[in-house]
């Protein structure tokens, strides 16, 4: 080490005390002191003053390791420095924060947990069974979202039970960083064992034939027969840009990524060929179902601003119903499309690998059929639908 002397400079051992040409004490940096889990340190910089740090959250690096985000402010008086700890942790998260997808809240949970191997070995597991949703930006997500996944996972009653207690740490990890709105913990409203299936209707054929005489008349119609025979999950589908539409192979490619970062292959039916056409004409970038501002939807947004207003003006009633865990909510929601598409291929006579590969199915035993699916066959089905 040099002497901290700036007149001296001298290279010293790293275990020196006191500097063997001018005498100077070598002051070593004191260490952050612990104030408890995620309450913030302070520590005396070698200029006497006091620094406040709080961390903001862990991820992981592209090297591959866990690095640490933190926010920190100095004071003269060590008092001052204590005093400040609430209010930097309090401060709203920087735009980084925004939009963490669920796998990027899981990375910068996980390091923070403490818990015994095989508790952590346990999240891990169920952690894999989210796979479809990964990519899905968390403060986007909907309780069907996260339902879809434990319903497929395939697992019994206690790796369920594994799941939704993870997605409530992840909750309780994103809440206070702002990384997630403060009222959407939806991990109290996953189901476990049972048949939760039953409070997700689809929509019938007369609804949908009534949906697609609003098509052209009313705003956005287009948009909800588009989820509809495409399957996609509302946040995925609100995510389509105008690049993901193969022109030449009249496909849309989208979807969450998994961990390969492979996206699925969707095959348009001929009953909404003209509206994606429309949508990417004269285009070769932008969203391709974008907001009035141009930017991309929340599904928040959506559901209140288009989704609602479309079902009201076909004539479909959506009642305000009680689902599992005493949740309040309308009926019909934009999930209700994509139990639409996979109750129509249960009409299609086809080999379930293919429609696994079309809905993009939850469980990880299903996903590993996508690489010998032919997109032929998958036109197959999405032109009988």
């Amino acid at each position: 080490m040099i002497c901290l002397n700036p007149k001296c400079n001298a290279e010293l051992p790293d275990t020196a005390v006191y500097c063997t040409y001018c005498g100077r004490k070598q002051l070593r940096s004191r260490s952050p002191k612990s104030r408890g889990n995620g309450q913030g340190s302070v520590y005396k910089l070698r200029n006497g003053k006091y620094k406040a740090v709080v961390t903001v959250r862990y991820y992981m690096g592209t090297d591959g390791k866990v690095k640490r985000q933190t926010r920190s402010k100095v004071f003269i008086r060590k008092k001052d420095a204590i005093a400040a700890l609430p209010e930097l942790l309090s401060m709203p998260s920087s735009r980084a924060l925004k939009g963490l997808t669920f796998q990027q809240i899981y990375d910068a949970w996980l390091p923070t947990h403490r818990a015994g191997k095989s508790t952590i070995d346990c999240y891990k597991a169920a952690f894999k069974h989210f796979r479809p949703i990964w990519g899905i930006p968390m403060s986007d997500m909907s309780i069907d979202d996260l339902q879809e996944c434990v319903d497929g996972c395939g697992k019994g009653r206690r790796t369920q039970e594994n799941m939704r207690a993870l997605v409530g740490l992840m909750y309780k990890y994103g809440i206070p960083r702002r990384a997630i709105p403060d009222s959407l913990n939806l991990a109290p409203y996953i189901l476990v064992g049972g048949d939760p299936a039953a409070h997700r209707p689809s929509f019938t054929d007369v609804q949908i034939e009534a949906i697609r005489r609003c098509v052209g008349l009313i705003p956005y119609a287009d948009t909800v027969i588009a989820m509809i025979y495409t399957g996609f999950r509302p946040s995925e589908f609100l995510q389509l840009k105008v690049e993901d539409y193969d022109r030449q192979r009249v496909c849309l490619i989208g979807g969450s990524k998994t961990a390969a970062g492979v996206d699925r292959v969707v095959t348009i039916s001929p009953k909404i060929a003209p509206i994606i056409i429309g949508a990417a004409a004269g285009r070769s970038t932008g969203w391709l179902f974008p907001a009035p501002d141009g930017k991309a939807w929340s599904l928040r947004a959506y559901t209140d601003a288009a989704f609602y207003p479309v079902l009201k003006a076909a004539g479909i009633n959506n009642p305000i119903v009680t689902i599992g865990g005493g949740v309040e909510r309308h009926l019909y929601t934009p999930h209700s499309c994509r139990h639409t598409f996979a109750t129509l291929l249960k009409r299609i006579e086809a080999p379930s690998k293919d429609k696994q590969e079309l809905i993009g199915h939850a469980s990880e035993e299903m996903l590993k059929y996508y690489q010998d699916v032919d997109i032929q066959d998958l036109k197959r089905i999405t032109d009988a639908i």
